[in-house]
């Protein structure tokens, strides 16, 4: 219901005021934000690789199960 509602207002709000410079300005500072903080993406990158390596041994270790019993 929450999402429901924010999409109404957003809908409502951009049919009141149809400006996109709060929108573009919001946009840049993002951009600006990613640029210099080149190091999350890749912590974020070896967050999923070591999660993919989880899971994959998991799935090994779950497999190997199910065929011995």
């Amino acid at each position: 219901n929450i999402i429901l509602a924010c999409c109404i207002l957003h809908n409502f709000l951009r049919g009141v005021d149809n400006d996109d410079s709060l929108l573009d300005e919001v946009d840049n500072e993002l951009n600006e934000r990613e640029e210099h903080d080149g190091t999350s993406s890749q912590v974020r990158e070896e967050d999923h690789r070591i999660g993919s390596s989880i899971r994959d041994c998991i799935a090994d270790q779950m497999w190997r199960d199910y065929q011995a019993s």
